[in-house]
């Protein structure tokens, strides 16, 4: 499981610096979103496994359940 998310991560952080490492604006209402959502756990995505603290700023990524 560890080594999935890890591998998940790898792919969001190419993506993120192939766009230009470009931090989202809205970053900040995106972790207030996951705050609120029954899925959220001590700073990460149940669903997807992903630590929000950087997920939301990467605008490449996208809520596993479509919220943001």
């Amino acid at each position: 499981m560890k080594i999935s998310r890890f591998f998940r991560f790898l792919k969001a952080a190419y993506c993120w610096l192939y766009g230009g490492c470009k931090v989202s604006l809205t970053a900040a209402e995106r972790m207030a979103i996951c705050k609120k959502c029954d899925h959220y756990s001590k700073g990460v995505c149940e669903i997807c496994g992903c630590v929000l603290k950087m997920k939301t700023k990467m605008d490449t990524e996208q809520c596993p359940i479509d919220k943001w």
